[in-house]
C-alpha cells in the first residue's frame, strides 16, 4: 500500500508544483491585465510540460533515456512557442507597427520550462526560475519605462521627432 502511495504522489506533487510554477508568472501576467494570457494559461503551460516528461520518464519503457526525456522537452518548448505566437498575434490586425505580448510570450516558454524542469524534479531550477521570473515580469516594466522616457528626454530624440513631424 505504501508503495502505491509513493507511485501515486511523486507525479502528482511534481504536476503540482508545475502548475503552481506556472499560476506565479500568470498571476503577474493577470495583474497586469493582459487578457489573452493569465493565471489559468500559464499554469496548464507547466502542467501540459510537466505531463509531457512525466510520460516519457515513467512510461516504463526499456529505452527510455535522457535522451528520450530531451527531445520531449525540445518538443515541448518547440509547441509552446506557437502559442507564444497566438499572445503576439492575438486581437491585431497585422498592419499595426508595434509588437505587443512578448513578455507574455516569453513567460509561456519560462512556464512550459518551469514544468520540465518539475518533471525531472529539478527543485533549484524551479525555485531560481520563480523568482528570476517574477522579478523580471515584476520590476522590468518599470525600469523599461523608466529607461524609454529618459530616451524621449534626449536632444537627439526630440530632433527627430521634429523632423518627423514637418513631413
Amino acid at each position: 500500500m505504501a508503495s502505491d502511495l509513493a507511485f501515486w504522489a511523486q507525479p502528482i506533487s511534481r504536476m503540482a508544483i508545475a502548475t503552481l510554477a506556472g499560476a506565479a508568472l500568470g498571476w503577474e501576467r493577470s495583474r497586469q491585465d493582459r487578457a489573452i494570457m493569465g493565471l489559468r494559461t500559464l499554469s496548464l503551460v507547466g502542467l501540459a510540460s510537466c505531463i509531457a516528461v512525466l510520460a516519457i520518464v515513467h512510461s516504463g519503457l526499456p529505452e527510455v533515456n535522457a535522451d528520450a526525456a530531451g527531445r520531449v522537452i525540445q518538443g515541448v518548448l518547440s509547441g509552446v512557442g506557437f502559442i507564444g505566437a497566438g499572445a503576439l498575434l492575438h486581437g491585431g490586425d497585422g498592419a499595426g507597427k508595434q509588437v505587443h505580448g512578448l513578455a507574455t510570450a516569453a513567460s509561456i516558454w519560462v512556464s512550459a520550462a518551469l514544468g520540465a524542469a518539475a518533471a525531472l524534479a529539478v527543485w533549484p531550477l524551479i525555485a531560481g526560475g520563480i523568482v528570476l521570473g517574477l522579478l523580471v515580469l515584476l520590476v522590468g516594466a518599470p525600469l523599461e519605462k523608466r529607461i524609454r522616457d529618459r530616451a524621449r528626454d534626449t536632444p537627439a530624440e526630440a530632433e527627430r521627432r521634429d523632423a518627423e513631424s514637418r513631413r
